[in-house]
């Protein structure tokens, strides 16, 4: 019945090893009647190895395609005792659309709780030795050469210890990447987080070789960037990169705007630079 109170726990999972289960993660399996999971298969044999049988439990698929349909998944919530968001792994609010539905449930007035558990993005900066406070988190990596240049100049500028998801088949063409645009960067590369293969390789980005790192698994990659001075903006060899990857995909003034944001120059004097050429 739809007008009950509107409540969501979001359960962390494992990111690898099953030892990581908690016996809150495990009371909360127990007693959910409703599960929103990723992939409902995932979270089904995540259950069975955990030896806990729900054959009558509820399980409905939420993922990147269901964000067009949040009032039908608050309805669900609402009629559910004890409703849970779980991801395949991790967080199902860190680089997974749960956040999504988090925000719409809390405009509505309802309430989230959580089961917290282990973390890629901690476990990565715990194991890299770098500076973790401050730090900044930036997901997936985008996948066009041109995005990835400007996303690598955006961490720059913060001068924090910037993190990043990436997948295996990307991975080494990403460090070829980082080692061309910041040959000075600090750079681990982990894989496999809690696993049985679990590695951390630690290297300066200029050193990079494609058999330095095994491209299986998952992997976080954390930058220490070189040291930037106050008020200081990108070279001019930095800023044409930056344009040429751009022009022809932004109006001038929209390009001027992102540039600026990047290379911390004038936003109207990139664009007279832009339009006079």
């Amino acid at each position: 019945m739809l007008g009950l109170t509107l409540k969501l726990t979001l359960v962390t999972t494992p990111i690898g090893n099953l030892g990581d289960i908690t016996e809150n993660m495990r009371q909360a399996f127990v007693s959910c009647d409703l599960v929103l999971a990723e992939d409902t298969r995932v979270f089904r044999s995540l259950l069975s190895k955990l030896e806990i049988e729900r054959s009558d439990l509820k399980v409905v698929s939420f993922n990147d395609h269901s964000q067009d349909r949040l009032k039908y998944f608050l309805d669900l919530i609402r009629s559910a005792q004890h409703p849970i968001l779980v991801s395949d792994a991790g967080s199902p609010i860190i680089s997974d659309p749960g956040h999504i539905l988090v925000k719409e449930l809390i405009n509505e007035g309802g309430e989230v709780t959580s089961v917290a558990g282990p973390s890629a993005v901690t476990v990565a900066l715990e194991l890299s030795g770098m500076a973790p406070n401050p730090f900044c988190f930036y997901g997936f990596l985008p996948r066009k050469k041109g995005e990835i240049s400007a996303k690598f100049q955006q961490a720059y500028q913060t001068n924090v210890t910037s993190l990043f998801f990436e997948s295996p088949h990307r991975i080494h063409g990403t460090l070829e990447q980082l080692s061309q645009e910041f040959p000075e960067a600090q750079v681990s590369v982990c894989r496999e987080l809690t696993k049985k293969f679990e590695e951390c390789v630690r290297f300066k980005a200029q050193e990079f070789k494609t058999d330095l790192i095994n491209a299986k698994g998952e992997f976080v990659l954390v930058v220490s960037w070189p040291k930037l001075e106050a008020g200081a903006t990108a070279s001019n060899e930095e800023f044409e990169k930056l344009a040429q990857n751009y022009l022809g995909k932004q109006t001038p003034k929209n390009l001027a705007k992102l540039l600026s944001k990047i290379t911390n120059r004038k936003t109207q004097e990139i664009y007279q630079e832009l339009t006079s050429k």
